[in-house]
C-alpha cells in the first residue's frame, strides 16, 4: 500500500511530493518518512490480526463444542470480515487522498 501511496503522489505533483518531508523544518524529516511507513504497515497489521482471532475463535469452538454452534459463528466471521476489509480499503483511500493533496 506504501507503494501506491509513493506512485500515485510522485506522479500527481513530480518532485514536489518530497517538499512535504521537510515542510516544517528539515529536522522532521525521519519523522515524516517514518509516518509514510507506520500508517499503511498498521494498518495492514491490524487488519491481519482481526481475521487470525476470528479464525482463532472458530478453532477453539469448533474443539470446544459441535458444529452446531460453530458454523453460525464462522458466518458471522465471515461478516465482520467483509466489513474489516471495507474499513482497510476505506482508510486506504483516504490515506491515497491525504498524500495527494498534501495538506496534513
Amino acid at each position: 500500500m506504501f507503494l501506491f501511496i509513493f506512485v500515485s503522489s510522485l506522479s500527481k505533483k513530480g518532485l514536489a511530493y518530497f517538499g512535504k518531508y521537510i515542510q516544517p523544518t528539515p529536522i522532521l524529516l525521519p519523522i515524516n518518512i517514518l509516518e509514510d511507513f507506520t500508517k499503511p504497515l498498521s494498518l495492514s497489521f491490524r487488519l491481519f490480526e482481526n481475521i487470525l482471532a476470528d479464525e482463532l475463535v472458530v478453532v477453539v469452538l469448533v474443539s470446544l463444542v459441535p458444529l452446531v454452534v460453530p458454523i453460525p459463528v464462522m458466518f458471522l466471521g465471515l461478516f465482520t470480515s467483509g466489513i474489516q476489509a471495507l474499513i482497510f480499503a476505506t482508510l486506504a483511500a483516504a490515506y491515497i487522498g491525504e498524500s495527494i493533496e498534501g495538506d496534513h
